[in-house]
C-alpha cells in the first residue's frame, strides 16, 4: 500500500502550487472569499489523488486521471473567477503548460537519478524532484504572471482574448501529442527533455510577444481615449459658444422689439387692467431665452461641461441642480475630469430622456479639497441598470456601456474610486479622484 500514498501524496503536494498559481492573477477578482474558492479545489485534488493513487497501485499509468479531472477544475475556475472568460481560459492554460512542462522536466531529471526499469514516477523521490523544479522555475513564473496581470487588466480587448486563449491551447496539444507518453523509454531520452524545454521556451516566447502587443494595445487605447477626452471637451466649447451667439442673436431681436412691447404695456397701463398687463409680462417671459450665462463653477472648462447639459435638460424638460465647488484651475488633468462628468451627464440625461411618468431630475455635486475630488451625479431612470461581471451593461446596444467603463478607468488611474447604485428609480454615482 506504500505505493498507493506516496502516488496520492505525490499528486496532492505538486498539485496545489498550480492551483495557486492558477487563480493568482485572478485574486481580487474571485466570486468567492478566497478560502472558499480553494476548498473545494482541494477536495477535488484529494478525490484525483487517491484515485491516481489507487490506479498506479493496480498497476495502470494514471493519465487517465489527469485527462478526466483537466475539465472539472476548468469549470470550477470558471464558476469562480469573474472576468472575461476567454482571458481567464487564456491566463489557466498558460498556468496548465507551465505545470505539464515542469513535470515533465522533473520526470526526466528522476529518471537520470534514479534509474529503474519499469518505474512509476510516483515515489517520493519524484516529490522532492517536482519541488525542486518547481522552486527554480516558479519565481519566473509569477513574475511573468504578475506582468500578464498588470498588461490584461488595463485593457478591456474582448476581440484580443477571443483568439488569444488559441495559443497556449495549441502549445497544451504539442505537449500532449509529443510528450504524453511518460514511459520510462521515452522519459529517460534526451528527446523528451529538450522537447519539453523547447516547448516551454516556444510558449514563453510567444507569451511575451503577445503581452508585448497588449502593451501596445494599452498604450494606443490610452492615446485615443486621451484625444477622445480632448475631442469631447472642444466639443462642449464649441457647443457653449454656439449657445452664446444663438443668446445674443435672440437678446438683439427681442430688443428690437422691445419697443412694441412698451406700447402694449403702456396702453395696458392707461386703461388701468393690471391683470391684462400681468398676463401679458407672462406670456413675454416665457418668449425670453433660457439664460444659458449662468455660472456653476469657476473653473472654465467644468463650466462650459455643465453649460453643454444645461441646455439638453431643459430641451427635454428635466430639472437640473447643479452645485460645483471648485477653483479656477485645478491641478489634475482638466480634461479626464471633464470627460469624467461628461459621461455622467450623458447618461444621466439619457436616462430621463425615458421617463414620462414624472418630471426627472440630475442632481449634481461636487467638490475639490486638500487635493481630492469629490463628485456625485444622481439621476432619475426608469429601468433598473444591469450588471455583468462588475461592469455596467450599455442600455442603447449590446455589450457593456463605454461611459461607466472610461469614468471607473479614470478614476482607477487617479487612484481614487467609482462607484454606481440603484435604489427606488433613482441612479446614484459617486467618484473620489486624487491629484
Amino acid at each position: 500500500m506504500n505505493i498507493t500514498w506516496s502516488a496520492a501524496v505525490n499528486l496532492f503536494v505538486i498539485s496545489i502550487p498550480s492551483h495557486l498559481m492558477a487563480y493568482y492573477p485572478f485574486r481580487d477578482r474571485l466570486r468567492l472569499p478566497l478560502w472558499k474558492v480553494l476548498l473545494p479545489v482541494c477536495l477535488l485534488q484529494t478525490a484525483q489523488a487517491l484515485l491516481y493513487g489507487h490506479i498506479i497501485f493496480q498497476g495502470g499509468a494514471g493519465q487517465a486521471v489527469f485527462y478526466g479531472f483537466a475539465p472539472v477544475y476548468m469549470i470550477v475556475y470558471f464558476l469562480m473567477v469573474r472576468d472575461n472568460h476567454f482571458k481567464v481560459l487564456f491566463l489557466y492554460l498558460f498556468v496548465t503548460d507551465y505545470t505539464m512542462i515542469q513535470r515533465g522536466i522533473a520526470a526526466f531529471l528522476e529518471t537520470r537519478l534514479f534509474y529503474q526499469p519499469g518505474m512509476d514516477f510516483a515515489a517520493w523521490s519524484s516529490t522532492a524532484l517536482n519541488f525542486a523544479v518547481l522552486a527554480l522555475t516558479a519565481p519566473f513564473m509569477l513574475r511573468l504572471l504578475s506582468n500578464a496581470r498588470e498588461k490584461a487588466f488595463s485593457v478591456d480587448a474582448p476581440g484580443f482574448w477571443r483568439t488569444a486563449w488559441m495559443v497556449p491551447a495549441f502549445t497544451t496539444a504539442l505537449v500532449l501529442v509529443f510528450t504524453s507518453n511518460f514511459t520510462v523509454e521515452k522519459v529517460y531520452s534526451f528527446r523528451f527533455l529538450f522537447a519539453r524545454v523547447l516547448l516551454l521556451l516556444c510558449a514563453f516566447v510567444i507569451y511575451y510577444t503577445l503581452l508585448d502587443a497588449l502593451d501596445g494595445i494599452r498604450r494606443q487605447a490610452a492615446l485615443a481615449e486621451q484625444a477622445a477626452m480632448q475631442e469631447q471637451l472642444l466639443s462642449l466649447q464649441r457647443t457653449q459658444h454656439e449657445q452664446l451667439l444663438k443668446h445674443m442673436e435672440e437678446t438683439k431681436e427681442i430688443r428690437h422689439e422691445l419697443r412694441q412691447h412698451f406700447g402694449v404695456m403702456r396702453a395696458y397701463l392707461d386703461q388701468q387692467d393690471l391683470e391684462g398687463a400681468k398676463a401679458y409680462l407672462d406670456s413675454y417671459a416665457r418668449m425670453l431665452p433660457a439664460d444659458i450665462r449662468r455660472t456653476f463653477t469657476k473653473n472654465f472648462a467644468l463650466n462650459a461641461v455643465c453649460t453643454s447639459y444645461a441646455e439638453k435638460a431643459r430641451k427635454y424638460g428635466i430639472d437640473y441642480d447643479v452645485e460645483l465647488d471648485f477653483p479656477e484651475h485645478l491641478s489634475v488633468n482638466e480634461p479626464e475630469v471633464c470627460a469624467l462628468l461628461g459621461n455622467l451627464l450623458e447618461n444621466a440625461v439619457d436616462a430621463c430622456r425615458g421617463i414620462s411618468a414624472s418630471r426627472p431630475f440630475i442632481r449634481v455635486r461636487g467638490m475639490w479639497e486638500d487635493g481630492q475630488i469629490v463628485l456625485t451625479v444622481d439621476n432619475s431612470s426608469g429601468q433598473e441598470p444591469r450588471w455583468k461581471d462588475g461592469r455596467l451593461l450599455s442600455s442603447k446596444r449590446e455589450g457593456f456601456g463605454t461611459g461607466a467603463w472610461l469614468v471607473q478607468r479614470t478614476a482607477e488611474r487617479r487612484g481614487g474610486t467609482a462607484r454606481f447604485d440603484y435604489k427606488d428609480g433613482v441612479f446614484f454615482a459617486s467618484v473620489l479622484l486624487y491629484d
